[in-house]
């Protein structure tokens, strides 16, 4: 009798422990019943297994199948290896990369016509690339890579014109013989002849007739007719056209690919033959800008009407534009007070007519005895 009622009760304590079990994961749970785990539908999609390069063939060994989650699968994304095998790369993918419709092409003559050259997605849109001769002062020494910034500073030369003739100033005179009167021929202090003028002729003109101007001698109260001494000089101004230019590319674009080398050469005692240095490389002598449209005219126009074109390299970290004056002699003097020497009664010897670097003595390269 004892150990029956000893069952009963264990049984109404393992009872009330359910049931206070149950109350308490139900409390704790908010009393929602689990939700039962969708079922996630895979896909075979097709991605790189090797990375492949701008019209490169995609053979199967380049091609690999990876299971995805097809709901997360854009409707581009091939699945079938068999369809990619065969077509062409259109541009230059990593291993892994997911492949779709619009990166790949069905023949290689589709490259120029559909995506153009791998420099003009470097071009933002609304620009234009254009291309200037350089030197290796104007293109600091050679020193630009693709992705540098720079201001481009043009200097001119201005003279004076006619305008009518649109020649240099002065204009050269002329004499004119009327009809009926007699024309001596000669050649410096030979007489040759004199003939009479039948219509109108020129009997003057050229370099010795540059048109002058008259002065009055103030000590012989005489009245002079000057002729300038050499031609017109030129009067040059320089200022900035254009800033924060994105370089492109110094040089040309495409290389020629360098030579094989040739297996060394032996003579007839097993000994190498000297071979030749192998030739220096070209500096480069043009470089291409991004620019705007209308900056490509300008810079075309100046390029052709002969106008020096200088480049200086920004900061990297500089993408501002500060407004610069245009640099004449006028400006050199009053800017920087620069007087003009007096004409004074005494000066240096020797005499100096032209400014030249000092010789320093390492520039002195020995010769060979």
């Amino acid at each position: 009798m004892r150990l029956g009622r000893m069952l009963i009760l264990a049984a109404i304590v393992l009872v009330v422990g359910l049931v206070l079990v149950l109350l308490l994961s139900r409390m704790l749970g908010g009393g929602a019943a689990p939700e039962p785990t969708p079922e996630v539908i895979l896909q075979q999609v097709v991605v790189l297994a090797q990375p492949v390069t701008r019209g490169e063939r995609l053979t199967p060994e380049k091609l690999t199948a990876f299971e995805f989650p097809q709901e997360r699968i854009p409707p581009t994304v091939f699945t079938d290896i068999s369809v990619v095998a065969g077509k062409i790369a259109r541009f230059d993918m990593g291993a892994g990369t997911f492949l779709t419709e619009s990166m790949v092409l069905d023949d290689p003559g589709q490259l120029d016509t559909n995506t153009g050259s791998d420099h003009s997605l470097l071009i933002p849109p609304g620009m234009v690339a254009f291309p200037m001769p350089i030197s290796r002062f104007s293109s600091v020494a050679w020193g630009l890579q693709r992705g540098d910034r720079v201001n481009v500073i043009v200097t001119l030369l201005f003279v004076d014109l006619d305008t009518q003739y649109q020649s240099l100033l002065p204009n050269w005179t002329s004499a004119i013989v009327p009809p009926g009167q007699s024309v001596v021929i000669g050649e410096g202090s030979s007489l040759l002849g004199e003939i009479n003028s039948l219509n109108a002729m020129l009997v003057s003109g050229g370099e010795a007739s540059r048109l002058g101007r008259a002065e009055l001698d103030t000590v012989t109260n005489q009245v002079f007719f000057l002729i300038p001494s050499e031609q017109q000089r030129g009067r040059a101004v320089s200022q900035t056209v254009l800033q924060n230019v994105v370089v492109l590319q110094l040089g040309t674009f495409e290389q020629a690919a360098p030579p094989t080398p040739a297996a060394p050469q032996v003579d007839g005692s097993g000994q190498p033959v000297p071979t030749q240095p192998a030739p220096v490389a070209e500096p480069p002598d043009i470089v291409t800008l991004i620019v705007s449209p209308q900056d490509a005219v300008t810079l075309n126009y100046l390029i052709y009407a002969g106008a020096e074109l200088t480049l200086a390299l920004r900061s990297a970290s500089d993408t501002g534009t500060s407004p610069t004056q245009a640099v004449t002699l006028q400006f050199l003097l009053d800017t920087y007070q620069i007087p003009v020497p007096a004409r004074l009664p005494y000066g240096l010897t020797p005499r100096l007519d032209v400014l030249e670097a000092p010789i320093l003595e390492n520039d002195f390269v020995p010769s060979n005895p």
